[in-house]
């Protein structure tokens, strides 16, 4: 199975938004969950635009035989002051989990990161979650801090980890 990245286009709006709909039932380490995505087609096809305008923002798909299996995105600062930061995301299929499309994806990512100028990349995740833990650390990110009970699934609360990467 080869993977093929692209950048999001307006017409992949549709896609995306059943996509997130999707991946959000399929793990309680994303910041929402099965059927929360809350964009309509109109308002994630200008959110896609939008990436495309601002330079250090990317939107990511991934691909296997013309299947959406992951999404990474940057999101960029606006203001000048903090405008060489961007925060990262990354899902991928359950199906297609433990296959290095994680890895692939954010080795795309950073490529487009050094690219356009961002020298700092920066993310939360939830402190349990080591397999995604291990991944940013193998890339060389860093752990920057924690926020306590910053997510609450079924009156549980989990702490998220703050990480870096600088370029």
């Amino acid at each position: 199975m080869e993977l093929f990245v692209s950048e999001a286009e307006v017409e992949d709006a549709d896609m995306l938004i059943d996509y997130f709909n999707q991946v959000g039932g399929e793990s309680d380490f994303l910041t929402y969950g099965l059927n929360e995505c809350k964009m309509n087609v109109l308002s994630e096809m200008e959110l896609i635009e939008e990436m495309h305008e601002q330079e250090q923002s990317c939107l990511l798909l991934g691909f296997i035989d013309d299947e959406l299996v992951s999404v990474a995105s940057l999101i960029g600062e606006t203001q000048t002051r903090m405008s060489h930061t961007c925060e990262l995301g990354i899902s991928v299929k359950k199906d297609y989990w433990h296959m290095s499309i994680g890895s692939s994806m954010m080795e795309e990512l950073i490529l487009y990161a050094k690219e356009h100028q961002i020298d700092v990349i920066y993310l939360e995740v939830r402190s349990d979650n080591m397999s995604a833990m291990g991944l940013y650390k193998k890339f060389g990110f860093i752990e920057t801090g924690k926020m306590p009970k910053r997510f609450k699934i079924d009156n549980h609360y989990y702490d998220a980890t703050m990480m870096a990467l600088t370029l």
